[in-house]
């Protein structure tokens, strides 16, 4: 009978002792997730120069969304000499505003590593786009927009510019 007692309770010991192992690696993933997710929040928050250099877009993370605002344009005055607007919206409301400050990645959202799926605003269309942006490595992302009726995707490497500390600092 003491065999089994001593049985039972070495069976206990490993169960208790599997069970701890179990979920302190639980929580270590967790916080292995958390990490990697601020790591990517981190590596994304920067300026980046978008398609053929025609611009500066600023990008930060909103919770699990990606904030973001044309910073810069290379030809930032239109032909009678104003600041270039977004004279092709759809919306009328929008087409007077500027095109430095508005908003091209729409409702950017996390869905997998280093993968944020949301919208793509294109001033030069007017247009948005079903989208993702992908973080290749620290200084390169792949944005990718495409058609909704039509199975046509355009691909653009936008790259790193600066972070945002040694951009804020070269605006002053």
């Amino acid at each position: 009978m003491s065999v089994l007692v001593k049985f039972g309770h070495s069976l206990s010991s490993l169960m208790i002792g599997f069970m701890v192992m179990a979920f302190g690696s639980s929580m270590s993933f967790a916080q292995q997730a958390a990490e990697k997710g601020a790591a990517e929040l981190a590596a994304i928050e920067g300026v980046w120069l978008t398609k053929q250099g025609k611009s500066h877009l600023k990008v930060a993370p909103c919770g699990d969304s990606l904030c973001n605002e044309i910073v810069w344009l290379k030809q930032p005055l239109d032909r009678s000499g104003k600041p270039q607007t977004d004279k092709l919206n759809k919306n009328g409301k929008l087409r007077g505003r500027p095109i430095i400050g508005i908003s091209i990645m729409l409702n950017m959202r996390r869905v997998q590593d280093n993968m944020w799926k949301g919208w793509l605003y294109d001033p030069e269309k007017g247009k948005a786009f079903k989208g993702h942006a992908r973080l290749i490595t620290a200084n390169k992302l792949e944005v990718k927009g495409c058609h909704d009726v039509f199975p046509i995707c355009k691909t653009h490497i936008w790259k790193k510019v600066s972070d945002l500390e040694s951009y804020k600092s070269a605006e002053k």
